[in-house]
């Protein structure tokens, strides 16, 4: 099992398992951090903030499902969701009390009757909501995010006798689902043709939420992905509020049942997991009045954001938009390909004097013991101080696999003694040349020296430069004989 640690190298380089794990246990850091505002009845957007973490946290766990397969199950996935499906009721309550305060000073001392029962009505519920709430999230949170928090901190390698492919990088697994999800909102706004399309305004919403949730956490990696967030806000803050209009009218129709003595299956606005306790107050006469004056003005409310949602975002409007979210997608999945080393290599039958003018480093590498995977420890001593490096290379011959990333003093001196009877030293020398870096390299424990040069494209022919030339004996790219793996000793 690989442990989930900090590290400066991009996500989107990192293996997708690690990185499925990094991003949720971020998420689930937020909820755990802003659990405690629910209670706090100051705190106006706690229980909003709540949520978000929870949605993006459940977002995630959707977005890398098959990363996230082995350690998040189906029985911890909907005991999330039965979660974050309690914090509902409560913040539509919210919601919607804060509108209708907006709108008492634009009504008529008459509608302003009914708008008052309104309001008594809700906070009646809102309090009793608010409570259930509170024990629902004490029971259930602490619980659900310690087992989260104990399964997201490793995960899985498999490693196999005959040979493990290499671990998907995070790039190529967020590249899949971009496309995949972007495909997915697309289809969604395309159902959409009227503000009556409740439940496709609603998947487009959900569709919308994802997309951006999987962006947020590599925008500064990829190259004009802020800009798109912000669209993708801007789409679901409109159709989030085209689907509290669908919800609060329901509503409304519930509670002029109400004021006018009709039967009703259950109070207005009582949250979905029960009914409110307590007598509601009475309707007061002329509230119907006043609901239908709010009604009236929701529905103004929606004419005016639907139209705005058709004028951006339906018909051919998105086009482009949607063209830049699979160029998002392309970024990603070449950043996803393992990084490439190309060079060739030389045998010199001697140390080139023009060298001796250039920077010099000297190295000591050892390999630690393996056959199928074989990581390769390093020094580097310089002007610069000493530095530590871990490398995993895969392949032979001009162009490699090369992965690489720092590591620690204390880590190199813990692993190095593994390395026993498998290393080389050497200094070498750094000789810029016509646009290319040389590295010779002149080995401190035998009678060797070696040229080589990182080319930026396999194709590209290689002149060696007058000052080398001379002291070629011949090119040994890919001899094993001269990797330093087979060097060692």
């Amino acid at each position: 099992m690989a442990s989930i640690s900090d590290s400066s190298v991009p996500l989107l380089v990192r293996p997708a398992a690690q990185v499925a794990r990094l991003v949720a246990l971020g998420y689930l850091s937020q909820a755990t951090r802003t659990r405690a505002r629910i209670d706090d009845p100051a705190d106006a957007e706690g229980l909003h903030d709540f949520r978000v973490a929870l949605r993006r946290l459940r977002s995630c766990l959707r977005a890398f499902q098959p990363e996230l397969e082995s350690t998040v199950g189906r029985r911890l996935r909907r005991r999330l969701r039965r979660l974050a499906d309690a914090t509902g009721p409560l913040r539509d309550l919210q919601v919607h009390r804060a509108w209708v305060e907006e709108q008492l000073p634009q009504l008529s001392p008459e509608e302003r009757v009914g708008a008052e029962w309104l309001l008594a009505r809700m906070a009646q519920v809102e309090e009793q909501a608010s409570a259930r709430l509170a024990r629902t999230v004490l029971r259930r949170f602490p619980r659900l995010r310690r087992r989260l928090d104990r399964r997201l901190s490793f995960y899985p390698v498999p490693v196999s006798l005959a040979g493990s492919p290499p671990l998907e990088l995070a790039g190529a697994a967020v590249a899949r689902t971009l496309s995949a999800m972007s495909l997915e909102l697309e289809q969604a706004l395309a159902r959409v043709h009227s503000i009556a399309d409740d439940r496709e305004l609603h998947l487009a919403r959900i569709a919308a939420k994802r997309l951006r949730y999987l962006l947020e956490p590599f925008a500064d990696e990829l190259n004009g992905a802020p800009a798109l967030i912000q669209r993708l806000k801007s789409l679901q803050d409109a159709l989030g509020d085209l689907h509290d209009i669908h919800v609060f009218a329901g509503e409304l129709r519930e509670a002029l049942q109400e004021s006018a003595g009709e039967a009703v299956p259950q109070p207005p606005f009582a949250p979905s997991d029960g009914p409110a306790t307590g007598a509601p107050p009475e309707p007061a006469v002329g509230a119907a009045e006043g609901i239908v004056a709010l009604a009236g003005r929701l529905r103004q409310r929606g004419e005016a954001a639907f139209t705005g949602l058709e004028t951006a975002w339906l018909g051919g409007a998105p086009s482009g938009f949607f063209a830049a979210v699979e160029g998002l997608a392309d970024s990603a999945r070449r950043a996803g390909q393992p990084p490439r080393e190309i060079e060739r290599k030389y045998l010199l039958r001697a140390l080139p004097p023009h060298v001796l003018t250039c920077p010099a480093e000297l190295i000591d590498q050892g390999w630690l013991p393996g056959t199928v995977l074989v990581e390769r420890l390093r020094r580097v001593r310089s002007a610069r101080g000493e530095e530590w490096l871990r490398t995993v290379k895969t392949g032979s011959g001009v162009s490699r696999v090369e992965l690489e990333e720092a590591t620690t003093h204390e880590v190199f001196e813990r692993l190095w003694p593994l390395t026993s009877g498998c290393r080389v030293s050497k200094r070498r020398y750094l000789v810029p040349d016509g646009g290319l870096s040389w590295e010779i390299d002149e080995f401190t424990d035998r009678d060797l020296v070696l040229a080589e040069v990182e080319l930026p494209r396999d194709e590209l022919e290689v002149k060696c430069p007058d000052w080398l030339v001379q002291y070629v004996v011949r090119e040994v790219t890919g001899e094993r004989d001269y990797v330093n793996r087979y060097l060692a000793r």
